[in-house]
């Protein structure tokens, strides 16, 4: 694992999307080390002083392709006092990151198939993998839900690598079901038949990321429908 570098930030670029969600682009003061799909920064406001200790902060996973090392794209919702404070910042405002962080590294191997779940901002770890240039994929399903359309922040991402067939996806909406968005939440019975439609069932791989309820249900599902343990990779979050 590369060493953890500390790197000052400024706030290039700001979206605001609906709900007190956002998505903030970071200029970094000088390169991050090299990073995987799938894994984090810790991101403090206050400044850093390397005399003391590391400031307040939260993490967050990384939204950019591993090869884009000099500026960093993280979304984050407004859940808590740190996260709110957030969507206060400025573009120019002057941040401090530390990465990298995480075990949850989405490979997506040539020699496997790989099912992509998401839930909301849980998206973020296969944003990472399918912007990528430089990372070698197999087949690639992308199950991707939201409250509603609207929150399907990264839904150009995927069209993008649909076009480039980079990969298959689904959208799942609690709300606004029509068209390309079905109803209702991603399921293990659903993933499971889009990973037989791909091939051997014991070839898939399965990485969930959202929600910890989420997250449990599938795990428990996926289990169930006879995919083993060391098949299916998580990455929970609050």
């Amino acid at each position: 694992m590369p060493r953890i570098a500390h790197i000052r930030a400024k706030v290039a670029e700001i979206t605001h999307h609906q709900e007190g969600l956002a998505t903030f682009r970071l200029a970094l003061e000088r390169p991050a080390p090299r990073f995987k799909p799938g894994q984090f920064l810790h991101l403090a406001l206050d400044r850093y002083d390397p005399s003391a200790h590391w400031p307040e902060s939260r993490v967050f996973s990384i939204a950019s392709p591993p090869e884009a090392r000099e500026s960093l794209r993280i979304t984050v919702s407004a859940v808590g006092e740190f996260t709110r404070r957030m969507m206060t910042l400025a573009v120019g405002d002057e941040v401090w990151v530390k990465l990298p962080y995480g075990d949850f590294v989405v490979d997506a191997r040539p020699e496997q198939t790989s099912v992509l779940i998401a839930g909301g901002t849980g998206v973020t770890p296969f944003v990472s993998l399918l912007e990528s240039t430089q990372v070698k994929l197999g087949p690639i399903l992308v199950l991707y839900g939201a409250r509603h359309p609207d929150l399907l922040i990264y839904r150009d991402v995927f069209e993008q690598a649909v076009a480039a067939g980079r990969a298959k996806c689904r959208y799942f909406v609690q709300s606004g079901a029509g068209g390309p968005f079905e109803a209702g939440l991603p399921t293990a019975a659903v993933a499971v038949n889009a990973a037989r439609e791909a091939g051997p069932l014991e070839r898939a791989v399965f990485y969930v990321s959202g929600p910890p309820a989420m997250l449990e249900r599938l795990r428990t599902d996926l289990r169930a429908a006879g995919v083993a343990a060391d098949r299916v990779r998580h990455d929970a979050w609050d």
